[in-house]
């Protein structure tokens, strides 16, 4: 049997990097997936496998932690692995390592797997195979994802977009990683100048789709955190916490 942890490595272009020559967390979050998608393909369950037998996954949670951004020109490594599956959800773990093998972060993510008809969730004990790559030996050393309190009041309109071509996925709909790139768009640029992102938590909570008119609004919750929603009229799309340090 293949290796439960699967290693990927990146390398940091300058295309990929903000003013300050380090990698977004856009970026970070691209190259996750990615690890992701490869480490599922290579062990059966990837995207072709699951399309044959009419599902697809969802990225349902995440939390990111970055202690140290890489730089332009080096290379970033991924390890990810499986720790659980239930009949609902498979949660999946992330280390992030320069090229000399130092830690610089960490993630947890939830996935579910949907039917690609009915969009409903799909039993993912019934996914030969999957459970076979359980690794609980080794975890991510960081907080899980915790509750994200609803904007009820005391809170900003802090910016708004159309969904358009560039931010939709092979199914039509925002994609994972399009979501932090609007969250991380509503801070100023000098708030990049002084501190970084931390840490970042997310929860999707419905699809975004191609030509909706989607609002942010953001609670400064203090000690540099913020809550964050993405919302379709009253309806809630996407929360999220973000760390400054």
């Amino acid at each position: 049997m293949i290796e439960r942890i699967g290693r990927y490595e990146f390398t940091i272009d300058a295309y990929l990097t903000d003013f300050r020559g380090k990698a977004t967390l856009p970026m970070i979050g691209g190259f996750m997936l990615q690890a992701a998608t490869k480490h599922a393909d290579e062990r059966g369950f990837g995207y072709s496998e699951m399309t044959s037998q009419q599902r697809v996954w969802v990225l349902s949670r995440i939390a990111i932690e970055v202690f140290e951004y890489p730089k332009n020109d080096t290379t970033f490594i991924i390890k990810t692995w499986i720790v659980s599956v239930n009949r609902l959800f498979t949660e999946r773990h992330f280390a992030f390592e320069d090229s000399d093998g130092k830690t610089i972060g960490y993630a947890r993510s939830l996935w579910a797997s949907i039917d690609l008809k009915t969009r409903k969730p799909t039993n993912l004990l019934e996914l030969y195979g999957l459970s076979d790559y359980i690794h609980t030996d080794k975890l991510a050393e960081i907080e899980g994802m915790t509750k994200i309190p609803a904007l009820k009041d005391n809170y900003e309109q802090a910016a708004d977009f159309t969904v358009k071509y560039s931010d939709v996925d092979i199914n039509k709909h925002l994609n994972s990683m399009k979501y932090i790139e609007h969250f991380v768009d509503v801070f100023d640029i000098d708030m990049f100048r002084e501190k970084e992102i931390r840490r970042i938590e997310i929860n999707y909570i419905s699809e975004g789709k191609y030509g909706t008119r989607l609002d942010i609004i953001r609670r400064d919750e203090g000690d540099g955190v913020y809550v964050l929603e993405m919302k379709d009229g009253d309806t809630n799309v996407c929360s999220t916490r973000i760390t400054w340090k």
